[in-house]
């Protein structure tokens, strides 16, 4: 009993002598006009002690009795120091600062102030992500920076963006940027192996995002050394803030249709497609009158059976869509933490087409000590996606709804599935509303990524951070056709199973140091040194088998009577760099910065299996000038420098390596045998990009421009070389090529009006591109399908004979025999090739957004543009020809064919089953790509603070948004939506969907 009333008194003692020596502070922070600065930062400077400001700008932090002072920041503020009153209270009132020295982006490891970056750099805020319909965060870029494409190639949702940064820089490498998350490089794009439109980065709620940075040129990205060549995307997920814990959630509804569509491409009704088949018939000499054909058509045809079914209607549904965000963050001067979970589900605009993503995502930060920084982060994201068959396949729905004949009745009398004889018989298109609802296809894709991070400052301002990350991915896929009707008819049922993994652990360890000099620290240098590996692997198995039960309910491979494929295969590969990087700012003038890092990777040939990448930039910051104080209404004026080498890595694991092929026979014996030449000296595509830009702000920056002009000169490309037939091989890979990219880069923000409680912001961004080809094997034309690869000439230039219309007399479809368009044939093989016809890259794209706010009510519209290129119609030979490809439906602008000597119409006669080879791929089939888009148009309300208090929320917020909503083109005939990935090729996928979203946003 002693011994625990001594302990009970040290206790008391102990607790008087702590609170003599603590002490508690309250304050309020207002700006100059007496307004509450909210999230302010208040801390005890050079500790970790600190606090943010409630809404109403007052907080409350304990601190210790010898402390005389807290230091305040906040955005648009700088940070600033206040004195602590005799009676524990501050009243801090923030004077504006220049943020343009203050303000810090995030840049490739860490973060940097906007004064000394170097580079050309794009930033899309959170602000302008969340809550967006967006399955992924690639669709996010549209628009958003100049210099960057984001574009669709499906309407699929979750289907992953094409992305290009300042053109494409590769033949036969890969030509995405490098995504890396937390600090985290991750795996993008389709990994899947059997589902066409997975996207990795589709498992990361937008919502998480704090900020995405691209970085575009050498200073900015090329240390990141062997995968910089594409460009690099920094994607920073939320943080906790110390304070109180802050709930936000927010909820959305809305529903989907079509973006564009031509109604001269709407697919003939049962009527037309009689008139047009009777028509063609006639011609062909194959009846000789109506009576004729109308008997023909009867007995292959249908007609006369009543039948006018719309199959685009039937494949295509207006599609719904929710989600659902819950997150919290808070924490004290020690421990900060962010916690969120979310749910999203989306149609698509084909019937059987869905994804569901369930998320989550948890940040903990740490101060352990005064010197010892401890950071956490683990993201899970959970994808269900059922997709149909996509392109050249009877089983993809669009495809199948413009081939099939409107006289084929999807059901029989009774209701049930029409799957027989005449309509479906065999050899005849499936019925694609049975195979849609009984044929599976399903995606379930897992990923988990994070990282552990420690930071321990050694010294003043010498500090060391080692970080271990990961990025897992596994797809699950299942495929099944039923045995009843379509392609599993003939195998009495099939079913396919595939399971595919990724992982990538990396290591980032960095010394970094930061030392002023002179006199008011006017020389400020910046070191920072250190490594990091990366170990990638692959797994991949698959099962498939045939011969299943006469039912639709089991589906699973391992039913199936009769094994038909077994297969597994595995790869790695490695990255070990050394990483090096300094800047030298004097007196925010001059800023200089240079980086080097030295790549390995077992991807490259052991002669060349290391590299050097480095890059060089300045910056004069001329509003930093004596004789600029005077021009008060400049606040920026910079111009900036860089020039330097990365890499290109995006290609096989094995690539260098000679590989054997297995899994063959001889007489009944297994064997192996050379499937690759090797090649020990391939090595590294080398990007050498130079950047000159300028930045000005006037006006307290109501005017702010930025432009950047770039020369991006890509070596060493991947090329086939031909070989002797003698060694066993056709080609070797080497490096031989070369390409050029260049262009300019425009943003412009201004704030056209602002008038008390009414503002109107305009921000306009465009970029130019011309892309050439400088050398290949021998500068010999490399001939890629319709597309022509000749030095001097862009990557995606069309090699195509050249359409010129119809003969006036005759109906017949004319192409020109040269170059000067004066002479024509009606003969398709006597037509000149050309490469001067045009290419399938944009001349310039760009976008407009403007933003008006009155008190709590806005307005936002952005509008995306893009033209200079031509879109090609892939199928477009099968349903708008001149009579070939009969027994497939046709579109209405077929009905514009030529009938009679005389009639002026650029569709040739239609013939059924005719010989004159219309259908073939010409310019007859490839349009002006030149569009606008209204890709947003939001309107919100903002509840005022007068009815928060009586709500006790932090915020509440309503919005109606619509995305995709308006389509102008400029080519009246362009078939599809303008919108068709960076090859500018339609291909009968998803269509891109036009959504209208409503929702809610509350904080408490």
């Amino acid at each position: 009993m002693r011994k625990i009333l001594i302990l009970l008194l040290c206790s008391f003692f102990a607790v008087v002598q702590l609170n003599a020596q603590n002490r508690t502070v309250t304050g309020k922070v207002t700006d100059a006009n007496g307004n509450p600065v909210a999230n302010a930062s208040v801390v005890v400077k050079g500790t970790s002690i600190g606090t943010t400001t409630a809404t109403d700008g007052t907080f409350s932090l304990q601190v210790n009795s010898t402390v005389k002072s807290l230091s305040i920041s906040s955005i648009n503020f700088g940070e600033q120091q206040f004195s602590i009153g005799r009676d524990n209270t501050v009243k801090a009132i923030l004077q504006a600062a220049d943020t343009k020295l203050t303000e810090v982006l995030v840049v490739a490891y860490g973060t940097q102030k906007k004064k000394e970056i170097t580079g050309a750099i794009g930033r899309v805020g959170g602000q302008d992500i969340e809550n967006k319909p967006f399955t992924s965060i690639d669709k996010a870029l549209q628009g958003a920076t100049a210099g960057v494409q984001s574009l669709a190639a499906s309407g699929q949702p979750g289907a992953a963006q094409n992305i290009r940064i300042r053109g494409i820089g590769s033949i036969n490498a890969g030509a995405n940027p490098l995504w890396v998350i937390d600090g985290i490089p991750v795996n993008t794009g389709d990994l899947s192996r059997l589902t066409t439109t997975s996207n990795a980065l589709s498992t990361i709620n937008p919502n998480d995002v704090e900020s995405i940075t691209v970085l575009k040129d050498a200073s900015a990205a090329s240390i990141y050394g062997s995968r910089a060549a594409n460009g690099v995307i920094l994607v920073t997920t939320k943080k906790g803030r110390s304070g109180k814990t802050k709930f936000k959630f927010d909820s959305e509804f809305g529903q989907s249709d079509i973006a564009y569509f031509n109604e001269k491409y709407r697919p003939l009704n049962a009527k037309q497609f009689f008139d047009l088949t009777r028509e063609g018939l006639i011609n062909a000499g194959t009846a000789a009158n109506a009576a004729a054909a109308d008997a023909l058509m009867t007995s292959s045809f249908g007609y006369g059976n009543g039948a006018d079914y719309n199959w685009l209607e039937g494949v295509t549904q207006t599609a719904g869509q929710k989600q659902f965000n819950l997150s919290a963050s808070g924490g004290n001067e020690k421990t900060t933490f962010f916690i969120s979970g979310g749910y999203f589900n989306q149609e698509g605009l084909t019937t059987q087409s869905k994804f569901k993503r369930y998320n989550t995502n948890i940040s903990l930060t740490n101060n352990a000590t005064e010197r010892l920084k401890l950071e956490t982060n683990i993201k899970i994201g959970y994808v269900k996606q059922n997709a149909p068959l996509s392109g050249g396949s009877f089983g993809n729905p669009v495809l199948s709804s413009y081939f099939l004949l409107p006289s084929r009745n999807p059901y029989k009398a009774d209701g049930s599935f029409n799957i027989g004889a005449p309509d479906f018989g065999t050899g005849a298109l499936h019925n694609t509303l049975y195979t849609n609802a009984y044929d599976k296809r399903q995606l379930n894709q897992l990923n988990i990524g994070g990282y552990i991070k420690g930071t321990y400052k050694i010294l003043k301002g010498l500090d060391f951070s080692s970080q271990f990350g990961i990025d897992y991915n596994s797809f699950e896929e299942d495929q099944y056709n039923n045995p009843f009707h379509g392609d599993g008819l003939a195998a009495g049922g099939r079913a396919f199973s595939r399971y595919t993994r990724y992982t990538n652990w990396t290591s980032t360890n960095l010394l970094n140091y930061t030392k002023s000099f002179l006199s008011n620290d006017d020389l400020t240098v910046k070191l920072r040194a250190g490594y990091e590996g990366q170990k990638s692997k692959a797994y991949f198995l698959n099962v498939q088998a045939q011969g299943f039960p006469p039912t639709t309910d089991l589906v699973v491979a391992g039913i199936g009577a009769t094994p038909i494929a077994a297969a597994q295969d595995a790869s790695d590969y490695s990255f070990l760099s050394y990483i090096s990087d300094a800047s030298i700012n004097y007196q925010n003038r001059f800023v200089v910065s240079g980086s080097f890092r030295r790549d390995g990777s077992s991807r490259f040939g052991i002669n060349n299996r290391y590299g050097n990448f480095w890059s060089v930039g300045g910056t004069w910051n001329i509003d930093q000038e004596k004789f600029m104080e005077n021009l008060t209404f400049v606040s920026q004026l910079k111009l900036r420098a860089s020039y330097g080498v990365n890499g290109n890595a995006s290609i096989g694991n094995y690539d260098w390596r000679a590989l054997y092929g297995y899994g063959a026979n001889y007489n009944q014996q297994p064997g192996s045998a050379p499937s690759v030449i090797g090649n020990a000296d391939l090595t590294w595509e080398l990007n050498k990009p130079l950047d000159l830009g300028i930045d000005v702000s006037v006006l307290k920056d109501r005017i702010n421009l930025t432009v950047d002009y770039y020369v991006r000169k890509t070596s060493n490309l991947l090329l086939n070389e031909p070989l002797s037939l003698t060694s066993g091989f056709g080609t070797i890979l080497k490096n031989i090529g070369s390409m050029e990219n260049k262009g300019v880069e425009v943003t412009l923000n201004l704030i056209p009006v602002r008038i008390k409680d009414f503002e109107w912001n305009l921000n306009i961004n465009y970029a130019n591109n011309k892309n050439k080809i400088t050398a290949l094997v021998n500068n010999a034309d490399i001939l890629d399908g319709i597309y022509i690869r000749r030095v001097g000439y862009d990557f995606q230039t069309f090699y195509v004979r050249q359409y010129a219309g119809v003969d006036p007399a005759n109906g017949d479809p004319l192409w020109y025999l040269d170059e000067t368009k004066k002479t024509t044939t009606n003969v398709y093989a006597n037509a000149l090739r050309t490469a001067n016809f045009g290419s399938a890259s944009p001349k310039f794209f760009g976008s407009v957004t403007n933003t008006l706010s009155y008190k709590g009510f806005s307005v936002e519209a952005q509008f995306y543009y893009s033209g200079g290129n031509y879109v090609r119609d892939t199928w477009g030979g099968f349903y708008l020809s001149s009579g070939a490809n009969g027994t497939f439906n046709k579109v209405v602008r077929q009905l514009d064919a030529w009938k009679k000597a005389g009639d002026v119409t650029d569709i040739p006669k239609y013939v059924y089953g005719g010989n004159k080879l219309a259908q073939s791929f010409s310019t007859m089939y490839l349009y002006k790509g030149d569009y606008i888009r209204l890709r947003n148009l939001q309107v919100g309300y903002q509840f005022p603070k007068t009815i928060l208090s009586k709500l006790k929320a932090e915020s509440i917020s309503l919005y109606v948004r619509g995305t995709n909503l308006f389509t102008w083109v400029k080519d009246k005939n362009l078939p599809f939506d303008p919108e068709q990935g960076i090859a500018s090729q339609t291909n009968l996928e998803v269509f891109i969907p036009k959504t209208i979203t409503a929702g809610v946003n509350i904080g408490f």
